[in-house]
């Protein structure tokens, strides 16, 4: 088979592609296999014996820049393995099945005018650059997998466009703990999701509980290849209320809001990026608590009224101006408006208004709005 690009594929025994995926168990107390490739040497030598096929460790000057809070290194890199076919990793020594194994590795994005499906009914998953643009500058990166349980295997677009020639690090983790096989992939450390979940489907079945050997297949360059059976958790993103590190727009967001979404922090951390068409950026909808896929700008929390006032809640910051809460008839008059606040419940904070209805109006029909204010 030929692939001409940059891709991965697991089967119960390989995996296919220039991109590393998966490894199984490993013999004794080895819980990792890791190559920087700085060393020079053949492979199948020392210290590449559980590498063979058509590589060259070769020069190549990079430096990738981590960012804070991500389980990734930040290093100036001087030489990388480069593939010119296939080259394959095989763990000889594996002792016992495992329910999760992870690849972790950078690849060079090298441009394709081809991009075929694996062969193999036990490949699992594969990680591919997709048919560049006209020019040959652009390309977006494919996984082979299922979209869900029942679909039928094929190429889905993990990132819609990324620089040939640039290097982008990705982290695959598959889980083999259940009866829907499973795998998550991270590109440069945000998480890539799959209509909200983090989880894809393997494309092929299982023969085994582990993958024992990875194919790199193709012409393009990876380095920073490791490969380990450490608990699906190990390579969790950081969650929960762990703050982005960054100054800016983003500062007060967490990361478990946008691994939630498939937020990446470069959109998080960026003042003049805005969500959907809701003119907001995400830490303002962070801040309001909405959905930042959506072009949602507003929701009501709360609202109690009584005959002569009412009190009206809802989340968060305004990306537009101030919002004006108004009584009105039926007739569209408006008869009082009320003072927004900010208020904190329950650790959030929160925009309040209480209106006071005139008493030659409260036994009106009325309506409250809220609204937004031009500024």
């Amino acid at each position: 088979m030929t692939i001409k690009t940059c891709k991965t594929a697991v089967r119960a025994s390989t995996l296919l592609a220039a991109i590393a995926l998966s490894g199984g168990a490993f013999a004794d107390a080895a819980a990792t296999d890791s190559y920087n490739f700085e060393t020079e040497g053949a492979l199948g030598t020392s210290p590449y014996q559980a590498l063979n096929g058509n590589g060259t460790v070769v020069a190549d000057n990079y430096t990738y820049s981590a960012r804070a809070g991500r389980p990734l290194t930040s290093d100036a890199h001087t030489k990388v393995l480069e593939i010119a076919g296939t080259v394959t990793y095989t763990n000889a020594g594996e002792t016992s099945a495992n329910n999760s194994s992870q690849v972790d590795f950078m690849f060079k994005v090298e441009p394709t005018d081809e991009l075929e499906n694996p062969e193999g009914s036990d490949i699992q998953v594969a990680l591919a650059v997709g048919v560049t643009n006209a020019t040959g500058t652009t390309a977006p990166l494919k996984l082979w997998c299922k979209t869900s349980t029942d679909a039928a295997a094929g190429w889905a677009t993990i990132k819609d466009s990324v620089d040939t020639g640039s290097w982008v690090r990705a982290t695959l983790v598959l889980d083999y703990s259940e009866t829907a096989k499973k795998c998550k992939i991270s590109l440069d450390g945000d998480p890539v999701l799959n209509n909200g979940s983090e989880w894809f489907y393997f494309a092929g079945v299982a023969a085994q509980s582990f993958v024992k050997s990875i194919s790199m297949v193709g012409s393009t360059r990876v380095d920073d290849l490791k490969v380990s059976y450490d608990a699906a958790g190990s390579y969790a993103l950081p969650g929960g209320d762990t703050t982005i590190a960054a100054s800016g727009q983003g500062s007060n967001v967490t990361y478990g809001y946008i691994n939630k979404y498939g937020v990446t922090v470069a959109q998080a951390t960026d003042s003049t990026y805005t969500c959907a068409d809701s003119g907001m950026t995400v830490a303002e909808k962070f801040e309001a608590g909405l959905d930042p896929t959506t072009d949602t700008k507003f929701e009501l929390q709360t609202m109690s009224t009584t005959k002569s006032s009412a009190t009206v809640t809802f989340p968060g910051a305004n990306p537009v101006g101030s919002y004006k809460v108004s009584a009105k008839t039926a007739g569209g008059t408006e008869v009082a408006t009320g003072t927004i606040s900010k208020v904190s419940t329950d650790g959030e904070n929160v925009n309040s208004a209480a209106i006071t209805i005139p008493s030659a109006n409260q036994d009106e029909l009325l309506y409250f709005t809220v609204e937004t204010v031009a500024q």
